[in-house]
Order: structure tokens, then C-alpha cells, then sequence
């Protein structure tokens, strides 16, 4: 467990602090800081104590905000309780409005990524139309062009390749291709006899 001498405030939130409840004409030196930072680890130690006190005593081992205003009052400091209740009810609103908001944006987000989903675009993305007329296709510009025969041929292929030709005679290394296989799958000593 660490010692107060290890713990210590945050300097930029310390400076917050005490910047907030000075005036500006007042400057502050770096050793009152630390000695202001020193009293507010010893401070809030002793308040922490006192409250888990309050909590054993009603048998919790959880500290909750009235054993909190009780410790204020037994070290002393009865007057700070008013302020300090007003301060936490704010902070709970504050608290509550920010879950609030982050839900409601999580739940548009997640309706609005439906939506898109349902019309099959991406989320969030924007779909412009484009008029064909003005659509210059990539390359097409600088391209030269193509000899028919050559064109026709890449085509036959293609076709060729993707749809084999129901004549056994158009394209006869496809027929002994899908035999093998046939057999292959049929006997697999076929494709051991046929390795050899």
C-alpha cells in the first residue's frame, strides 16, 4: 500500500484549483504548491478514514456519500456539507445527461448503420449518382484500338473456358479431362496406374 509521502494530486488539476480560487494577480511559488498539494493528500486521507469509520459503524464496508457528509461534520467541518451535497446532486445530473447522450448516440449510430445496411451501402458512406455521359472509363483515352479478330477470339476463349461446349468433338482435351476425373473418382487406382 503506498504512503502519503507517495501520493499526490495531479499538478496540472492542483494548478487548476488553486489558480481558480486566487485571484490573478497573485502568484503562487512552487514550494506552496507542493505544500498545498501535501495538504490535500493529508486532508483527503483523513476524510476517507473518518468515513469508512462511519461505514463500519453501520456495518457497510462500502463508503456512500452520507458517511462522507457524517465524517465532514465529526473532524469539524460541518459547514462544508450544505455546498458539497449541491455539488454531488449537480454532478450526478451532469453524470446522468452525458450516459444519456452517449446511449442516444450509440442507438442513432446503430439505426443508422441498419439502414444503410438494408440498402446495401456502406455505413455512413454517400452514394453520388454519375451521369453515364460524363464517365470517361479508366484508360479508355490513351487506349488503342483493338483488332476485331483478336477481340472475337478472347471472347471465344472465355466463353470456352467458362461453359465447355456440349460437342464432345469442339473441344476434346476438356472431355478426356472430365473422363479422367470420372474415373479417377470412380477407382482411385485408376490415377495411381496412370501416374506410374
Amino acid at each position: 500500500m503506498a504512503t502519503l509521502e507517495d501520493l499526490d494530486f495531479p499538478k496540472a488539476v492542483l494548478m487548476r484549483m488553486i489558480k481558480s480560487s486566487l485571484p490573478d494577480t497573485i502568484a503562487i511559488q512552487k514550494e506552496a504548491r507542493s505544500a498545498v498539494s501535501k495538504s490535500a493528500t493529508v486532508f483527503v486521507s483523513y476524510l476517507a478514514a473518518a468515513a469508512n469509520d462511519c461505514a463500519r459503524t453501520d456495518g457497510r464496508k462500502t463508503i456512500m456519500p452520507n458517511d462522507v457528509y457524517r465524517a465532514l461534520e465529526a473532524v469539524g467541518l460541518a459547514e462544508f456539507v450544505p455546498e458539497l451535497v449541491v455539488q454531488l446532486e449537480k454532478h450526478s445530473v451532469l453524470v446522468k445527461e452525458k450516459k444519456e447522450a452517449a446511449a442516444k448516440d450509440k442507438a442513432e449510430k446503430e439505426e443508422e448503420t441498419e439502414t444503410d445496411d438494408e440498402r446495401g451501402e456502406g455505413a455512413g458512406e454517400a452514394v453520388e449518382p454519375v451521369d453515364e455521359a460524363d464517365a470517361e472509363p479508366v484508360g479508355e483515352a490513351d487506349a488503342e484500338p483493338v483488332d476485331e479478330t483478336i477481340a472475337e477470339t478472347v471472347d471465344e476463349t472465355i466463353a470456352e473456358t467458362v461453359e465447355p461446349s456440349a460437342d464432345p468433338t469442339a473441344n476434346p482435351s476438356a472431355t478426356e479431362t472430365n473422363e479422367t476425373n470420372a474415373m479417377d473418382i470412380d477407382d482411385p487406382d485408376a490415377k495411381r496406374q496412370r501416374t506410374e
